[in-house]
């Protein structure tokens, strides 16, 4: 399995851990099996961008947050000064253009203002 999942897993399950939810709890929130968030955060096997999408929704997470860097890679032309990068490197060609389709689409909604 290619590294990027393992990251996704492992950011999924900090997320899980920091709201104070057990896998249980978590998975039949988002509407999936306890096996399966398991083998997601365990980086074993990978889910369709819709479940992913999904978990990070149940966790209160916009999508740039579940699928950004945490490499801690920075650019200045990456459109705002230290915005944070993801590597797609490695993924098959179906995963890299799902990726970019949910970058793409975020990037046409309008802001939400912070309350």
């Amino acid at each position: 399995m290619h590294p990027f999942y393992k990251r996704l897993g492992q950011r999924i399950r900090e997320q899980r851990h920091a709201k104070g939810l057990t896998q249980q709890e978590l998975a039949e929130r988002a509407g999936l099996t306890t096996a399966f968030l398991s083998y997601l955060e365990n980086g074993t096997r990978k889910g369709s961008l819709d479940s992913y999408l999904v978990l990070g929704n149940t966790l209160g997470l916009e999508p740039e947050a579940l699928f950004g860097s945490d490499s801690g890679a920075r650019t200045a032309s990456a459109g705002r000064s230290g915005e944070n990068l993801l590597s797609l490197e490695g993924l098959s060609a179906y995963d890299t253009r799902s990726v970019l389709s949910v970058v793409r689409s975020l990037r046409r909604k309008p802001a939400k203002k912070k309350k």
